[in-house]
């Protein structure tokens, strides 16, 4: 056995365009095998107790897909213990920054993993268990009716075990979430095991609801086999959801302009490129400001970027429901639309032109400035985002270049415009 696990590992690390972690800043240090200097592929290869290649995957597949990932994995310690671990991490949410640049934290949940298992080891263990533990433990029979709560459970959700014992576990959850609950109690009811934590939010006496993760495992009769009930042990993650939400707000919206960023306009596209259902165009529309440079030089960067936060909002006001503009970077803006033809997508780009060209105030100076457009169309399939957005780009130089505020299609090599 190992000996006793104290004091719990965290870690902060960050990765540079490579992949590679370049810091690390770990407490207590020396504890885990060293994250800098290598990915966290590497990392995980080194430092992982089995070879369970789905921890692997899931890795891969949140990095292919530049997606945050949140990992649990036991991991062999350099002081001959082996704790789990939850390995998380989240893109690099600046314009400039590498696909492969991420941020994250190693947070040891040994104890917590430990308290799980051995609330659900023995029926006598269980109920010492469900006095005195602080996670919240709740036993439910197999109607899905609570037959009893934990202390901590009642401290948390304002209902006495009186006002709670004997009604139905999803008679507390919200309304959207007692469908998706009966449902995976009853799998647990008919033998199913449910691996994962399951999120529900619970409704609290004073009417407020608590997100909780809850870990559900079935009980059995152990003369019969035949399942009886379950025992539910769960935790309060709502500040964890809501820092988490915040982050995933942080990792697709331009903090300046308060937009949507590359990385979700081109998700954006691609969904819009996979809708078959109708003939529209999916049309993307580059967007590059004229005489923003003068402004920036001749006022100061704090000016430029008090025109970018306007430019945004007359950008957005120019939109049809279901129309999508986000912010590339320096001054450049895209659009993401459904068009049904070419008609449609000029009226946009004029209306975009137009909206520009009326005078902004900048800390009490009238400002003028334009813009050049540059569109690209496809159809279901035809082209990928990566294609629209070349596209696109390479008709907004072709529009910059004319100087007088307009707009351009992309016209393929050797085909007319109309073609």
């Amino acid at each position: 056995m190992n000996p006793a696990i104290e004091p719990p590992f965290s870690a902060v690390w960050s990765t540079d365009d490579r992949g590679i972690c370049i810091d690390s800043q770990e407490s207590p240090a020396g504890l885990v095998p060293a994250l800098k200097g290598i990915t966290l592929g590497e990392w995980l290869k080194f430092a992982q107790v089995d070879d369970d290649a789905r921890i692997a995957q899931q890795l891969t597949a949140a990095l292919d897909f530049v997606e945050p990932f949140h990992i649990e994995v036991p991991v062999n310690c350099l002081d001959g213990t082996t704790r789990r671990v939850v390995l998380s991490g989240l893109p690099n949410c600046q314009p400039t920054a590498s696909r492969l640049q991420y941020n994250g934290f190693i947070f040891d949940v040994t104890e917590q993993r430990k308290a799980l298992e051995d609330a659900l080891r023995t029926a006598a263990e269980y109920r010492l268990l469900i006095e005195n533990s602080t996670d919240l433990i709740a036993h439910c029979d197999a109607g899905g009716r609570y037959v009893s709560i934990s202390p901590s459970y009642s401290e948390m959700i304002g209902w006495s075990a009186d006002e709670v014992i004997g009604r139905l576990v999803v008679d507390f959850l919200h309304p959207e979430d007692r469908t998706p609950a009966m449902e995976a109690l009853g799998h647990i009811f008919n033998g199913g095991v449910l691996p994962d934590v399951v999120e529900v939010r619970k409704l609290h006496r004073d009417g407020h609801y608590i997100t909780l993760g809850t870990k559900t495992c079935g009980v059995s009769d152990p003369s019969t086999g035949n399942n009886i009930g379950a025992v539910l042990v769960s935790r309060d993650i709502t500040l964890e959801k809501e820092r988490l939400h915040k982050l995933e707000i942080l990792a697709t919206r331009d903090t300046l302009t308060g937009l949507p960023n590359r990385a979700w306009i081109h998700d954006r596209v691609s969904s819009l490129i996979a809708q078959g259902e109708d003939q529209a165009y999916t049309t993307v529309m580059f967007i590059d400001l004229n005489g923003f440079k003068a402004v920036n030089d001749s006022m100061g960067h704090a000016a430029g970027d008090v025109l970018l936060q306007q430019v945004s909002a007359r950008l957005k006001f120019c939109m049809r429901p279901g129309d999508s503009v986000a912010r590339l970077g320096g001054d450049e803006f895209v659009v993401a639309a459904k068009c049904k033809n070419r008609e449609v997508a000029s009226a946009i780009a004029q209306r975009i032109i137009n909206s520009l060209q009326a005078p902004f105030s900048v800390n009490g100076m009238e400002v003028e400035i334009g813009a050049a457009v540059g569109i690209s169309l496809a159809r279901f399939e035809e082209a990928s985002a990566k294609t629209l957005f070349e596209n696109a780009d390479k008709a907004m130089y072709e529009a910059k270049v004319k100087r007088d505020g307009s707009y351009r299609f992309f016209k393929p090599a050797g085909r007319s415009l109309h073609d």
